[in-house]
């Protein structure tokens, strides 16, 4: 038998890993930045970067960017590849459209099927020149310019991604740039903005509404960026602790940004034994412990008021529901069938072929407990999604490595280190 037990330093954070990069080549000067994840969608931003002109290098644990200011962005030679990245190419887009060059952006099979136009968009009513295959995915041309207009952006569908990539294009924008979310998403790029010293305003209305107010153009100022571990690769190892038997682990510099860890919550409602303590700010983000032991845990109903700021964390979610008495109800989970690969169809289908009672109903997703027992090993597929690949790898581990997945080298998309760090925690007992 195994169990989970000990302390651990998860790898740096992706969703701030790709702004970390993308506003030190917007920046004036050299930046330095410790803890970056070195995940190949983190290393896509990297390179399209180097692409666009801008120096970076390693230099021993750290990299090194020298960035060239918020227009300093050079002609390409060839398309810039996301791979399998919808972060690198949604953001890029639109750091790349306030910038007088022609850009051709490419992805992998999966990433051509995620829709672009959601960012563009909004890019063309301000003056950018763009072309989707098939009016919304990838490949894409955009021909920007330095003399794009101000205006007033609303977002609509609640996605932190497009937000960033309006706030990335608004910062070579003359002028006044407004961008309301309907519903509240993801901080990164505004905190990591704040802790550069631009002036920008933020109001928050009664209405959930959220208004971001920027004056362009910007010179950024570079300083040097620390990435802080990352609570949705976390989430997994959080859950694995909660589901197996005499487990406890410590989880340690883990990023405790309120948008981010409200997985957390969830699992508390849920029974979790999850003590988090916060003990120290970085580059404008509380950073800190958590500490997990063996729980047992119930089903509840996950309300879709939740699921912009949880949205990475449904596959993992799912696989604690297959462990609570009674039954767990996951609404609202549209945006799932719009990541990596349809996230309802990834997780239904494959708790099916385990014996799982699971439903989907539109975009709902319902897990009745079950008392399920794997005499065979069975083979999940995991549609080359790195959170599919995790989740029932974690699964696994109360059904004595039973469960096997047909691809492991999509991990590495989000989290190289993931065996690694599992195989330090689990301990025979």
């Amino acid at each position: 038998m195994l169990k989970l037990k000990g302390s651990l330093k998860i790898s740096g954070d992706k969703s701030i890993s790709h702004r970390a990069l993308i506003l030190a080549a917007l920046s004036l000067g050299k930046t330095k930045i410790s803890n970056l994840l070195e995940s190949d969608d983190v290393l896509r931003t990297l390179n399209i970067l180097r692409d666009l002109g801008i120096k970076i290098k390693k230099n021993g644990e750290d990299w090194v960017v020298y960035g060239n200011g918020t227009c300093g962005f050079f002609q390409p030679d060839s398309a810039l590849d996301c791979g399998n990245s919808g972060t690198t190419a949604r953001l890029m887009i639109g750091a790349v459209s306030s910038n007088p060059i022609k850009c051709t952006f490419i992805g992998d099979e999966s990433l051509q099927k995620r829709p672009m136009s959601r960012v563009t968009d909004h890019l063309k009513t301000i003056g950018a020149e763009v072309h989707l295959t098939n009016n919304d995915y990838l490949p894409l041309m955009i021909t920007g310019t330095q003399n794009l207009l101000p205006n007033k952006h609303i977002i609509k569908t609640a996605s932190a991604q497009i937000k960033s990539s309006l706030i990335l294009s608004g910062l070579n924008i003359k002028g006044k740039t407004t961008i309301v979310e309907t519903k509240s998403t993801r901080d990164h790029t505004e905190r990591l903005l704040k802790f550069l010293n631009l002036k920008f305003k933020i109001t928050k209305y009664k209405n959930g509404e959220t208004s971001i107010e920027l004056n362009g153009p910007y010179e950024i100022f570079s300083k040097d960026l620390k990435v802080a571990s990352d609570p949705s690769s976390a989430a997994f190892f959080i859950v694995a602790a909660l589901i197996t038997p005499n487990s406890q682990i410590e989880l340690k510099n883990i990023l405790l940004n309120p948008l981010r860890i409200e997985f957390i919550n969830v699992l508390k409602k849920m029974g979790g034994k999850i003590i988090v303590k916060k003990t120290k700010k970085m580059c404008g983000e509380d950073i800190g412990i958590i500490k997990v032991k063996h729980s047992n845990l119930k089903g509840i109903t996950i309300s879709s008021s939740l699921s912009p700021m949880i949205i990475d964390e449904y596959p993992i979610l799912a696989i604690a529901a297959t462990q609570a008495k009674g039954k767990t109800i996951m609404k609202g989970l549209g945006e799932l069938r719009h990541k990596e690969s349809d996230r309802i169809v990834s997780i239904v289908s494959n708790l099916k072929k385990l014996n799982f009672n699971v439903i989907s109903k539109k975009d709902d997703i319902i897990i009745q407990n079950k008392n399920v027992k794997i005499k065979n090993k069975k083979i999940i597929k995991t549609f080359n999604d790195h959170r599919i690949a995790m989740s029932f790898l974690i699964l696994s581990i109360i059904y004595e490595n039973k469960i096997l997945i047909d691809n492991s080298d999509c991990i590495s998309i989000s989290y190289p280190k993931f065996h690694d760090h599992l195989d330090k925690l689990l301990k025979k007992y």
